[in-house]
């Protein structure tokens, strides 16, 4: 039985703490969910801002429309924040572990290549779909307003949050299996499976989600750190949604460019937005060509766990 729990090594085996962060990050956001929910329906009656069931709908549908969604989303990444810390923190393993290493050295190589890499892929990708006539930009709005501030927030949070936990902390966690095809392709699966119910998913943007997060999951393997992922995700993010006003992961939020499909097709994505089109398909293969060249000749060792020492024992230190 102690052998179904612990490894030769006297670990907890990875399998069973990803499931304990999966349970706890549904447990969690859906909690997060239904909390922020009903302390808005209690702020609306308690303000007495509905005098009848019509009028009640009609603020409860406007606060949802214009403040719930990012006050969510936001909720909703900072969960998994806190949550994939305090899991590293109770392990007892160190931060840079973690893929956060070198902020100041590495977010200005690794971060800024990302940043660039998810704004070229992605603008490649729309102006793609102009020429093709698959995208039509109805107007173009440069103004600020606090609607767009708090969704670049949101997007800067999603980037981060979804890195750190199916990358930094998935991955680094299945360290312990020492098999490097089940710690890059675990967390990509379950990466595609967090967006398995967002509007619009079909069977191409899910492949295109676990592909990107098998990129990722090469660079974090290669590099031993997180920057260039979460760069990329932010921009990706930004510009496919912010800036560019076309759906992301197949949510339609507030944007400097309003644009529309005339039809859904194949490069496009439909409703679910380019991440379910062959065109990210292409882009994805490309950036995995790109970082196979640019780790060529890396020289750092993901394997084995830190609590393992090189001479195959639990590692007591536990700093």
């Amino acid at each position: 039985m102690r052998k179904l729990f612990k490894n030769r090594y006297g670990l907890v085996r990875s399998g069973w703490i990803v499931i304990i962060c999966m349970a706890l990050f549904y447990a969690l956001t859906g909690l997060t969910s239904t909390l922020c929910v009903e302390i808005l329906r209690k702020i609306l009656v308690l303000t007495g801002d509905i005098n009848d069931a019509a009028g009640y709908m009609s603020s409860f549908a406007l606060a949802v429309d214009d403040a719930l969604p990012v006050v969510l989303q936001i909720l909703m990444e900072l969960v998994i924040i806190l949550l994939s810390l305090c899991v590293w923190k109770i392990m007892r393993y160190q931060w840079r572990d973690l893929g956060l290493r070198d902020f100041r050295k590495r977010f200005k190589k690794e971060g800024a290549t990302g940043l660039l890499l998810g704004f070229g892929a992605c603008s490649l990708i729309f102006f793609i779909l102009i020429l093709t006539n698959s995208v039509c930009i109805d107007s173009v709005r440069p103004a600020f307003s606090p609607s767009l501030f708090w969704w670049i927030v949101t997007m800067l949070l999603v980037g981060f949050a979804e890195e750190l936990f199916c990358r930094g902390l998935l991955m680094s966690v299945l360290r312990r299996s020492n098999n490097i095809y089940l710690i890059m392709a675990l967390p990509s699966v379950i990466f595609g499976g967090i967006h398995l119910f967002n509007p619009g998913v079909t069977v191409l943007s899910l492949v295109n989600i676990i592909l990107v997060g098998i990129v990722f999951s090469y660079s974090y393997y290669k590099s031993g750190n997180l920057w260039m992922c979460i760069g990329y995700h932010i921009t990706w993010n930004i510009f496919q949604s912010i800036v560019y006003g076309m759906p992301v992961s197949g949510l339609n939020i507030s944007s400097i460019m309003t644009s529309h499909y005339p039809a859904a097709n194949l490069l496009n994505g439909g409703d679910f937005g380019i991440e379910g089109g062959i065109l990210t398909t292409c882009v994805n293969v490309l950036l995995f060509l790109y970082l196979l060249y640019r780790y060529r000749t890396s020289t750092y060792e993901f394997l084995p766990d830190p609590h393992i020492n090189s001479q195959g024992t639990s590692d007591s230190r536990r700093g």
